[in-house]
């Protein structure tokens, strides 16, 4: 029996992508294909500009049939929110003037979140088919991706979707391409993947226009480990890989040359996108390969891999991003460390862009630190964790990274409040600021993300005219204004009528002040804050409250307090729940009933020495 036919009781908790391919197995459902013959490529677009159907259509094209819509969205989360949160291959082949040729095709997220995809696809890349929606023009995340596929030199092709639907201006699309990217009027492509209208007419422009990998068949193998995914049967993951030289067979073993060790390789294929076996892999070509690993932290995403005893050197890889924002993950309860453990390295292992590293907390115990390109891509991580692993998590409230000048002239950075020089040894603080760009196609709207914008603390660095009705805002804001629902804002004030993308811009001077939340006199570490100094009061305010609604009563006086530095900023008290211990007596002398509430009282404060408040972990989850 394969590998497959013995984990079907696990599938359902498989990808959709993760599963066998209906045709015969194994077998050279590929032949191998002249490197002159293949064509890897990705498609990048904004968000919600019709990547994932259009990989729909292409593959169809390809003899592929499936009945689910986007299928390369394969996640549970990405068909719950609508959106492409991971990169996805899938092989196709297509005859052009009497050639078969292989394409080997990337479907890319569209949000700014999920930018280090979008990077590691088009590090695998020759070219990329640049999307754009014939009714929203050109986006944020549009001219994002176009300069990141032009800066690797990549041959890009411009392409214009939804030409359907009744408010389509194609002739605008094509003048903003022209104008922005330098693309050819005429070269770039107006289609419809809804309906399929001119799809098949792109396939030609990939072939003719995008070159063919570098890549030698009878060289010595080496490929680039692009993606890994973990199989529910215990030990067993997929590696998608690139191959960049030679050959490669299903009864090879393969060194991952960073790591140092060396697997077999229990199945090899392509994606349809579902698994096909194979029996070899060559060079050009886009891959998967099952192994048995017992140590995850072996599989870096980006190795090299090569056969045992190779003279291959590791291939330079794109660097792993910088994260936005942390937050720290603890488990629901303390037995459960260990199993949040290994499915915090799996799901790291899959989605390269997250940053971990060991952290404790006093109130918390032990748990992770883990780095995120932004909060969404922290939502989505939090959403897989639960949905793929069964892990439920304390998350706690994202935070930036500051920075401190020391008066003796080091350079502190820190993402914490427990982490925070103290005041009399800093000289000057700074905050991270990005240059928020935003695109909105109604100038109407323009005032109001003005408004909005200036009111998080940005200033104003450039701002014009796209094409009619169209308009380019730039301003610097600080990191931390831009965290939590500025994109829902903007999307909100502009009716859903503009966009924006956030790019590092460095860090300015702020004034911080560390808040501590003290309840019944406890300092609880988890719940301390990092503020700007001007709006101590009014967070304190509100912090106290909110955590008051969060918390319940206990049958002694709990006492809610935000300080700094000794002083309290603001306070909120939770009355305690009375026993009415007066009620059984009858009749007799007043001093008995004040004898008897006396003696509750004294109880209740020796209850209040030796009791610890239990806090709820919404409080933490929530703060």
């Amino acid at each position: 029996m394969t590998l497959w036919r013995n984990s079907k009781r696990f599938l359902h908790r498989v990808p959709q992508l993760l599963t066998r391919s209906s045709s015969t197995c194994p077998s050279e459902y590929f032949p191998k294909y002249d490197v002159s013959k293949i064509r890897n490529f990705s498609i990048i677009a904004h968000v919600d500009h019709g990547k994932s159907t259009l990989a729909d259509r292409l593959i169809e094209i390809g003899g592929v049939r499936n009945s689910l819509p986007q299928q390369l969205d394969s996640l549970q989360v990405e068909r719950e929110r609508g959106i492409t949160v991971k990169a996805q291959c899938a092989s196709l082949r297509y005859s052009h003037r009497g050639s078969d040729y292989l394409l080997n095709l990337i479907d890319t997220p569209g949000h700014a979140d999920f930018n280090h995809e979008v990077g590691r696809s088009l590090f695998v890349s020759d070219g990329a088919v640049l999307l754009v929606d014939a009714v929203r023009g050109i986006q944020a995340q549009t001219v994002n991706n176009f300069y990141c596929a032009f800066e690797r030199e990549l041959s890009i092709i411009g392409a214009i979707n939804k030409i359907d639907l009744p408010k389509a201006d194609v002739e605008m699309c094509k003048k903003e391409m022209e104008d922005m990217f330098d693309l050819e009027r005429q070269s770039i492509s107006c289609l419809s993947a809804k309906t399929g209208q001119n799809v098949e007419n792109l396939l030609p422009q990939i072939i003719e226009h995008i070159p063919p990998p570098g890549g030698k068949i009878d060289a010595e193998f080496v490929g680039i480990l692009h993606d890994c995914q973990h199989l529910p049967l215990l030990g067993n993951v997929v590696l998608t890989i690139l191959v960049k030289d030679g050959t490669i067979t299903s009864r090879d073993s393969v060194s991952l040359l960073r790591s140092g060790k060396t697997y077999p390789i229990r199945e090899m294929g392509v994606f349809l996108p579902s698994l096909q076996p194979t029996l070899s892999l060559s060079a050009g070509q886009v891959g998967y390969l099952i192994m048995r690993v017992k140590d995850v932290s072996d599989i870096l995403i980006g190795d090299t891999i090569c056969l045992p005893e190779s003279s291959v050197q590791p291939i330079e890889t794109i660097p792993k991003p910088k994260p936005s924002i942390f937050c720290g993950v603890f488990p629901d309860e303390e037995t459960e460390y260990g199993s949040m453990k290994e499915s915090l390295v799996k799901l790291v292992q899959s989605d390269s862009s997250v940053y971990m590293e060991p952290h404790s907390n006093e109130t918390l115990g032990q748990g992770w630190k883990l780095g995120f390109l932004g909060s969404l891509h922290r939502e989505v991580f939090g959403q897989r964790l639960l949905q793929e692993f069964g892990t439920s998590v304390i998350m706690t409230k994202p935070s930036i990274t500051y920075r401190a000048h020391l008066k003796n002239g080091n350079i502190v950075d820190f993402y914490s409040a427990n982490d925070m020089p103290d005041g009399y040894h800093a000289e000057s603080w700074e905050e991270p600021v990005v240059l928020t760009t935003i695109i909105v196609t109604d100038y109407t709207y323009v005032q109001g993300l003005v408004s909005y914008c200036l009111k998080c603390r940005g200033v104003e660095k450039d701002s014009g005219k796209l094409s009619s009705g169209r308009f380019i805002l730039k301003f610097e804001i600080p990191l931390v204004e831009t965290v939590i629902d500025f994109h829902n804002t903007v999307k909100m004030i502009s009716s859903g009528y503009a966009s924006c993308d956030f790019e590092d811009a460095g860090f300015r001077p702020t004034d911080l002040t560390k808040v501590d939340v003290l309840i019944n006199g406890h300092k609880v570490d988890g719940l301390s804050m990092i503020v700007r100094s001007d709006v101590v009061r009014d967070v304190a305010v509100q912090t106290v409250s909110d955590i008051a609604k969060l918390m319940s009563r206990d049958v002694f006086k709990i006492t809610i307090q935000c300080v700094v530095g000794g002083k309290v900023k603001a306070r909120a008290d939770l009355s305690p729940i009375k026993k009415d211990v007066t009620d059984p007596l009858y009749g007799g002398d007043k001093t008995r009933r004040m004898k008897v509430l006396k003696r509750q009282s004294e109880q209740l404060q020796q209850r209040r020495k030796i009791s610890t408040v239990k806090i709820p972990k919404a409080v933490f989850r929530r703060f």
